[in-house]
């Protein structure tokens, strides 16, 4: 099904898709906003964002069909002011047929949508206003909401398959290297990839996608971006960017963006992340708008994956156990906001909103996970305990103290 979604589709599939799209939207949401927001997702060929939002869609006028489960999606991406609007509309049209925790959150991505909107148009900053307080009190009460913590042991997540398709994997490896040649570019496998290298001699057999990685300052972005557009076998669906809110000493928020991941599709389907990494106070870091994973600064060696030549961070067990901990124990029921001790919240919005639609949907069925994030959420200064429960914390520069204190 990923394959399929990913990959190019014909102008006729497009315009059939999305002329069904905008039809079964505005019959169910009576928005003709809503209705665009549907179809326009099919015409500009990403259906797999076009079949999330449409399955999300149903799961609130239909709460007992599930098409996929995808229960952390932000239905709020790539939208503007207005369809944002419209969907605070249906979110709330439905409430009666939502849980609790399930309208929170989503009101919680709702406003961490429109604080960004509106920080992204304020280059000089903005004081906290009254979207900023709503939010903060919407997170609040999504704390307030939870169960007692579960049981670490109460609940289970499941295994992945072991469905990826090496002669698919090897091949987009292959022409990413002839897109990016080795001595010119400098990347090098990272994360559940070099873990498959180095432990398995391979790729991972329940892996998605393949991830490599690529200093920032030893590169022109824009450059690289242009490259890979250029490319004949790969689709650049996507530059993440990573976004940082600070706050001043005179209390004006700021959003800081750096580009931070290109993400690719190759003509047989495949996903292939090129994170890039960047040094800051003695860390070398990676991530997307909501992660950031820290490691120590690291040498590159030379090596093959499958027959093709890559770098590799050099001191392998120190790069993998930053990353894994027990990088040696083979595990299926993988999750990045979880397994990976070397997570960092970022400070943004999005990213807490996000997290806590996590910890909410773990609170009910995963307390091992559970238990996991709200150790991460801690440590990261995004939430604090307060007696017998946790609250959101509320400043910037509050945070970053707590978290060098974890």
């Amino acid at each position: 099904m990923l394959r399929y979604l990913n990959r190019h589709h014909s102008a006729f599939s497009r315009h059939i898709l999305g002329g069904l799209a905008w039809l079964g939207a505005w019959l169910f949401t009576q928005s003709v906003v809503l209705a665009g927001l549907m179809r326009r997702d099919f015409i500009r060929d990403d259906f797999r964002l076009a079949f999330r939002r449409a399955a999300w869609f149903a799961r609130h006028i239909f709460p007992k069909l599930d098409f996929f489960e995808d229960p952390f999606f932000d239905f709020t991406m790539e939208t503007n002011a207005a369809q944002q609007n419209r969907l605070e509309r249906f979110v709330k049209r439905y409430r009666g047929s939502l849980s609790r925790s399930v309208y929170l959150t989503d009101m919680l991505y709702l406003q961490a949508a429109k604080i960004h909107g509106r920080l992204d148009n304020a280059p000089s900053g903005l004081y906290p206003h009254d979207d900023v307080v709503a939010f903060y009190d919407t997170a609040d009460s999504v704390l307030m909401s939870l169960a007692t913590p579960p049981a670490p042991d109460q609940g289970a997540g499941k295994e992945r398959k072991d469905d990826f398709s090496r002669v698919d994997a090897v091949t987009a490896l292959a022409d990413f290297a002839d897109a990016l040649p080795l001595d010119d570019w400098g990347w090098y496998v990272v994360s559940g990839t070099f873990l498959g290298l180095h432990r398995d001699g391979g790729f991972l057999a329940h892996d998605y996608d393949i991830d490599v990685g690529i200093h920032g300052e030893q590169i022109d972005v824009n450059r690289l971006v242009d490259t890979l557009a250029a490319h004949p076998k790969f689709v650049t669906k996507k530059v993440d960017l990573h976004i940082e809110i600070t706050q001043d000493e005179s209390g004006l928020l700021h959003l800081e963006k750096v580009p931070a991941l290109v993400k690719l599709i190759h003509e047989n389907g495949l996903n292939l992340d090129v994170f890039i990494h960047y040094t800051e106070s003695g860390r070398c870091w990676h991530g997307s708008i909501i992660h950031r994973w820290e490691n120590s600064p690291f040498e590159l060696v030379r090596t093959e994956l499958e027959g093709v030549p890559v770098n590799a961070p050099a001191d392998a067990d120190r790069y993998l156990t930053e990353n894994y901990g027990d990088w040696r124990t083979p595990v299926k029921e993988f999750d990045c906001t979880t397994g990976t001790p070397n997570l960092v919240v970022s400070r943004n919005f999005l990213s807490v909103a996000l997290f806590l639609k996590r910890l909410a949907v773990f609170s009910e069925s995963d307390g091992k996970q559970a238990a996991k994030l709200r150790r991460t959420l801690i440590n990261s200064g995004v939430v604090e305990e307060q007696g017998d429960g946790l609250s959101v914390v509320r400043n910037f520069e509050k945070r970053a103290r707590l978290k060098g204190a974890a």
